[in-house]
């Protein structure tokens, strides 16, 4: 391994609706490897907010639950395993429900 290659990866995730409101934050910052899959992220995002697991994250730290769903950088929708993210990314946590 180079000098250059990254091992690890500082990651925002920005949470909205009922994950903000059940985490008490706005935004976490988790430290993930550099080659992630979401299957990576939902344990890191548990351990850091307990209180989503089981509500937002399964409660296996599989995944987002049913009803939610990850996005990055606001631009797609995240529904395969492995995931290209760079340092400054940020993985939005949003309800796939709309309401009005």
């Amino acid at each position: 391994m180079t000098t250059s290659q990254q091992t690890e990866l500082l990651i925002r995730v920005e949470l909205f609706g009922l994950p903000r409101l059940r985490s008490g934050q706005r935004m976490v910052e988790l430290l993930l490897p550099a080659e992630v899959s979401l299957r990576d992220v939902a344990p890191a995002l548990g351990q850091a907010c307990p209180a989503l697991v089981a509500h937002t994250i399964r409660e296996d730290l599989s995944g987002p639950a049913e009803g939610y769903l990850f996005n990055l950088n606001g631009t797609r929708f995240l529904t395969g395993e492995q995931v290209n993210l760079r340092p400054g990314d940020a993985l939005l946590l949003l309800s796939n429900q709309a309401g009005g």
